[in-house]
This record gives C-alpha cells, structure tokens and sequence, in this order.
C-alpha cells in the first residue's frame, strides 16, 4: 500500500479530561467531537509522521481518517509535516471544563440601580496583570478551550488586549464579551479584526429615553447606541440585554424598534435579580406585569418575521428568523438521577478576585466565601475541591429528598426541580424549591407563552 501522511487541521486539538478521555476541539468555532478508541488512535496518527499506509491501519481506521478529512477536521500532508506543538494529545487532571465566564474586573465606569455586585465600589477589585496570566496559565492546563469576558466593565482594564492576545496565543478561544459599550473605541474593535477574534458583543442597553436613569449616569444613552453602530459596521455580532422595571418600560417599543434597525444577533428583555444593588428596588413589576409586556413584544417580533433572537424573561426564547421555538421546552433529563445545573459543570464563573463558583448567580450568597479561589488553589485543584463538587455533583433527587411535594408534582418532568441559584436569590437555602421555577411553570406562564407563539405562527402560515 502507497505510503499516505496526514496532520490535523490548524484549529483543531487534541485533548482529555478525566471524566472525558478524548475529544477533538476546535478552539476556533467550539465544535467538540467525544472520541471512542479507535478515533484517538486515527487523530493521534493525524502527526505528519506516521504513515497510514502501513499495516498498523486496518481498514476501519483509513475510514475514519477519510471521514475526518472530509469534515475539515484533518488533511494530507508530506512526510516530515507535523501540526502545532499546541495541537498534540493533552490530558487534564481534572474534570471536563469547557469554558469559564470571567470576571476580569469589579469596577465600573456606570452607578446601575440594579448592579449585581454593587459597583461602582468594585466589590471584588481586579488582578495584576501578572495573576491574570497564571490564570490564563491554568486554563492551559486544564484544557479549557473557551472564555467570555465580563466585569464590572471589562473595558476599564487598560491591559485587556493583553489578556485576549495571550488567550488566543495559547487557543483558548473568546465567545463574547460582556460590556456597558461606553469604552468601545473603533481603535479596538479594528485590533480585534487584526487578531482573528471574533467574539459577540453582548450590551447592556435599558431603552430608549431610559438608559441614563437605570444605569445612573447622564450622556451614557449616546455613547451605547454608537458603540453598538460601529460594532455592527465593523462586522460583530451583538446581542442586547435590557433591564426592565416600572421606571423604563414605557420605552420598550422605541427600544424594539432601535434594535430591529440594528441586525442585531440577539435581544433579550427581563427583570434585574434581587441580587446586590437590586435587593433595594422598590421600582419591580410583577410576574403578571412582566409577562403583559412581553406578550406585546412576542408579537411584534413574529409579525416582523423574528428579527433577531429573542430571550423575554424566562417566559420565551426564540431563534432569529426561521419557524418559531417547539412547544412547550423540557430543561434536559428530568431524571432524578440527572444533575440540576448540567452548565455549571462544564462553564463556571471566576470571579474579579480568582475565586470559581458554579455561575454567576452565585456571586451574592453565602456560599461565595466558602469556595475556592484559583490564585490559592490552581484550577484542576479547584475544580475538584470537595465543597464545589457538592454545587456542581448535585442531584435532581437530592432536591426532591428535600421538597416531597415536587416528587408529586405534574410539573416536575417540565421544571425539573429548577435553579439552585434562583432558589437561593428567593431567601431559600441550596435544596429549597425553586419559588421562581412554580410560579413559571404552574402559574402556566411557559405554556401560555408557547401555545402563543405557536398560535401566532399557525396565523402566519395561513
């Protein structure tokens, strides 16, 4: 048989985890493909060197190295070309992670009535530099293939082009960044474009007329819709999240509008979290409110054709253009033996301090102080550490050990026990029932707004 050399492709590596032995990953587009032996030992083979023209290769092993060429996952080569050092088979001491939302600062540039960690003070600070590359550091080791950026306002850092630059150094790639879109400069966004990232900008915008009061600081309106204008002309995505109470919900037709002028990738609408600065809020409306204002805002967005991807509290979440959402959304397994939070075991939160929680939600309660911090522990060491173990190895059953009432419940297939940060947000303790998930789910909010959506739909096709 003809000699015959392949490598793998530049975006593709080769990693494993403990819980996950191999897996192929594309640090460029987050594609994960879990291998079975005989795919490993064809992926390692894909080196430049080792020659499938051999009888080390039997049959089932050249079909599968055709199909990973086909796919764009490897490609022939000459004798002697061997992929990236970055690209070879690396096995993590820890659990699959894969990817972080990180927290890169706590301090902001805007006062938001509704801040979750009580900026402007900076409730966490931020890092050196010098941390922030150890940390980047531990990613590597622990073959983390994705990160967003958030804060506080992420842009405030005068080094961060320094942290995306070592992150796409060491092919960790960067999903989004999360910011207020004061700081945004066509300078930066033209860098961004020059260093091959492409993240999603995801902007806080609270309506038209009513920016500036919600996020507590006057010329702010201005400065988000031109930062969200030059990322658009420049080429990236956006997606928008607008906090809703009683003191801007007047505004959200203009605002729709504005957004559909846009093209934006996404719009999401929903109340702030008693969370932080909003525990203080006197200014919330209602569950029945709420859902009376996204109705509204469901329709126009069907009538319009589904203009961009829309999230309405967590009544209803629907893909830009296309047929609307199924029925009524079942969270995952329903099983007991299921975990509750299949996320946060595979994307946690770090926060400005270096300290790793299952999400975010986490931030404002008791548990914070008791976690980890990665300076202290470095990450495979953290993500094994028993007291986040217990957040993250939760089980569906060990609520329902707690809430007996859910076990019985015609729901609990639909709900699934619900969040266990929200149940914490609520006044509740971990296993406590998900007060938030019964009022959406028996109060008949997700039926109501799926059998709308449906309804609406059949209407157009018609």
């Amino acid at each position: 048989m003809a000699s015959r050399y392949a490598k793998l492709k530049g975006e593709w590596l080769l990693r494993g985890w403990t819980d996950v032995p191999w897996a192929l990953v594309n640090w460029r587009n987050g594609d994960y493909r879990l291998l079975r032996r005989d795919g490993f030992y064809v992926a390692q083979s894909c080196d430049g060197r080792t020659d499938f023209g051999t009888m080390a290769f039997l049959p089932r092993h050249i079909a599968l190295l055709n199909r990973f060429i086909a796919e764009g996952i490897a490609e022939e080569c000459r004798a002697g070309e061997p992929p990236e050092p970055v690209q070879k088979y690396r096995q993590a001491a820890n659990p699959l992670i894969r990817g972080i939302q990180w927290a890169v600062t706590g301090r902001c540039n805007l006062r938001c009535r509704h801040c979750y960690m009580d900026a402007p003070a900076g409730q966490h600070g931020e890092l050196a530099l010098s941390d922030m590359k150890r940390l980047i550091s531990q990613f590597e080791d622990a073959n983390v293939s994705a990160v967003s950026l958030t804060g506080g306002e992420p842009f405030l850092r005068e080094d961060l082009f320094d942290i995306i630059r070592l992150l796409a150094e060491k092919r960790i790639r960067l999903t989004d960044i999360y910011s207020n879109g004061t700081l945004i400069s066509d300078t930066w966004l033209k860098d961004l474009k020059d260093l091959g990232v492409r993240p999603v900008f995801r902007i806080s915008f609270d309506g038209c007329g009513a920016h500036d009061r919600m996020r507590g600081t006057p010329g702010a309106e201005p400065l988000v819709l031109s930062a969200i204008h030059r990322i658009r002309a420049a080429g990236f995505d956006v997606a928008v999240t607008t906090s809703v109470d009683r003191t801007n919900v007047g505004s959200l037709t203009a605002t729709y509008q504005q957004m559909k002028e846009f093209d934006l990738y996404a719009w999401g609408v929903g109340r702030p979290q008693p969370v932080g600065c909003g525990r203080g809020l006197d200014t919330g409306l209602s569950l029945e409110e709420m859902a009376g204002v996204c109705e509204k805002l469901l329709c126009r967005w069907i009538e319009d054709g589904r203009p961009f991807m829309i999230g309405l509290e967590a009544f209803y979440s629907g893909a830009k253009g296309g047929a609307v959402s199924r029925a009524v959304p079942v969270p995952g397994n329903p099983s007991p033996d299921s975990y509750v939070c299949p996320s946060c075991r595979e994307w946690p939160y770090l926060a400005p301090d270096g300290r790793i929680l299952p999400c975010i939600g986490y931030t404002d309660t008791d548990w914070a102080d008791r976690l980890p911090n990665l300076l202290e522990a470095g990450l495979p060491g953290a993500w094994n550490d028993p007291v986040l173990r217990s957040l993250l190895d939760l089980k569906k059953g060990d609520v329902l050990t707690r809430n007996v009432e859910c076990a019985g419940c015609e729901m609990f297939s639909e709900c699934g026990t619900g969040c266990r940060a929200s149940a914490l947000a609520g006044g509740g303790a971990l296993l406590s029932r998900d007060s938030m998930a019964c009022k959406l789910w028996k109060g008949g909010f997700k039926r109501r707004f799926a059998e709308m959506a449906d309804g609406l739909a059949s209407g157009e096709r018609r």
